[in-house]
């Protein structure tokens, strides 16, 4: 074993031995170490170091907590937990990017339940809202917090991993509420001496699930967080407890102390349409997007950056272009937006719903796509229909599949239709700017990815 796991080990039993349990709905106190040198799973240096931002990797150790359902869970979500143990140990990994300037530091810190629907952890928050974390200052912490997380690394590097330990997903919600501690009390060693003002947690899709299961029982009585984003989720969470169930048709309770946003595509609210009931309160926003997917091209795209060469895992061969709306950029108005609502006390836009005919099916305009939701320029002056549905023409395995069919689909155009539709390229930039002001004026779209649309609408070749 590398002697800095050595070391975790070494603080694990010594807690152990002391036998000091917390006090119910107290959160531990973590122990930080800096990984050795060496290759960090998921590093993405090369794109970050450009920006100024440093990329490092810690072993946290401690004793985690076990609660179980202390009556009965509702669909209100106000979920009461009863602690069963304390001194669970575990020892897992974080990674964090950050400014190597404090001056460049906007305060924020998001915080990622990541993502191990593949078998590995996946960045899903960090690859959609890159773009934003990066020019605006953010801080940013994965966190391997699941078992299968720990298999992944272990199974991509023994040497360096083998050593970490997570025995089961249930004390996954308290480790969570401890690197929010860490973060703020031992910010020298985790953030380089950055000074945190707020720390964000987000988890999407089965992260998502876990998410919901967090804002409603332990944000209550851990107060580890200053807001919470749910991306992609269904309409239910995660039981705490071996043969507890979680009843479906949940929403976020509405007196939590920190505000919630919820993110969700269009692929999302037709699988999981219950979660379009969700309603806007003083304390939480949802946003759904028309004509989104679950994994779009962008999303793939970083996620194939990383599994390429850590795992060996290609873009597969589906029967069509994967879904190219643009998601992230709505993504990225909502950090924005959060961060606005935690320390200024500005609440964030309300959003549409997408339409529905009276049997609750989505309705679809004459080229297929979505009406109403939250509306981008790429929907409202549309060169292409988009799909939430795809499949594999290649290999059936798990991961080819679920990247078809996840990752929605695009069909563009026909250069007639486009001719008839937008006569001149003027024309098409002219309907596409308008489309793209109405956004940022709503706060659906930050100035910076703004500017960015309106290059693509002027270079794009409409019409053909």
């Amino acid at each position: 074993m590398h002697p800095t796991l050595n070391r975790l080990v070494r603080h694990l039993a010594a807690a152990a031995a002391l036998a000091i349990a917390p006090a119910a709905w107290a959160v531990g106190q973590l122990a930080v170490q800096p990984a050795p040198a060496g290759h960090i799973f998921g590093d993405r240096s090369a794109s970050t170091a450009p920006w100024g931002y440093v990329e490092q990797e810690f072993f946290v150790s401690g004793l985690a907590a076990r609660y179980k359902a202390g009556g009965s869970w509702g669909a209100d979500g106000r979920w009461p937990l009863k602690l069963v143990s304390a001194n669970t140990p575990f020892v897992t990994r974080i990674g964090v990017r950050r400014p190597a300037d404090p001056a460049r530091f906007n305060g924020m810190v998001v915080v990622e339940w990541l993502n191990v629907s593949s078998g590995f952890d996946i960045d899903v928050d960090w690859s959609m809202s890159h773009e934003e974390f990066l020019r605006e200052g953010y801080a940013y912490v994965g966190v391997t917090i699941q078992k299968v997380g720990v298999q992944g690394l272990q199974k991509a590097n023994a040497a360096r991993y083998g050593g970490l330990s997570i025995p089961d997903d249930k004390i996954s919600f308290d480790i969570l509420s401890q690197v929010a501690k860490a973060v703020r009390e031992q910010s020298g060693a985790v953030l380089g001496g950055l000074q945190p003002q707020k720390v964000f947690a987000t988890g999407h899709s089965q992260s998502a699930a876990y998410m919901i299961t967090y804002a409603n029982a332990f944000q209550p009585q851990d107060k580890a967080f200053d807001g919470i984003v749910i991306h992609g989720s269904s309409t239910t969470g995660v039981a705490v407890a071996s043969g507890e169930s979680v009843p479906s048709g949940t929403i976020v309770r509405s007196d939590l102390d920190a505000p919630v946003f919820r993110l969700q595509t269009e692929m999302d609210v037709s699988i999981s349409p219950g979660t379009s009931k969700t309603m806007d309160t003083p304390r939480l926003r949802y946003w759904e997007v028309a004509g989104a997917s679950h994994a779009d091209q962008y999303l793939l795209d970083q996620i194939y950056e990383i599994s390429d060469t850590e795992v060996g895992f290609h873009p597969p061969a589906c029967l069509q272009q994967h879904n190219a709306m643009p998601f992230h950029r709505v993504e990225n108005a909502a950090w924005n937006a959060l961060k606005l609502w935690t320390t200024q006390g500005i609440a964030p836009p309300v959003a549409p719903r997408i339409k529905r005919d009276f049997f609750g099916y989505i309705r679809r305009d004459a080229d297929g796509n979505a009406l109403g939701g939250l509306r981008l320029p790429e929907i409202d002056v549309p060169v292409a229909k988009y799909g939430i549905s795809n499949f594999t023409t290649g290999s059936l395995a798990f991961l080819d599949l679920f990247a078809c069919v996840a990752g929605g689909s695009t069909e563009p155009f026909s250069a007639g239709k486009l001719a008839r539709r937008y006569p001149t390229h003027a024309d098409y930039v002219a309907k596409y700017k308008a489309a793209a002001d109405a956004a940022l004026a709503a706060g659906f779209l930050r100035p910076a990815d703004h500017a960015k649309a309106i290059q693509q609408a002027q270079d794009a070749k409409v019409p053909n």
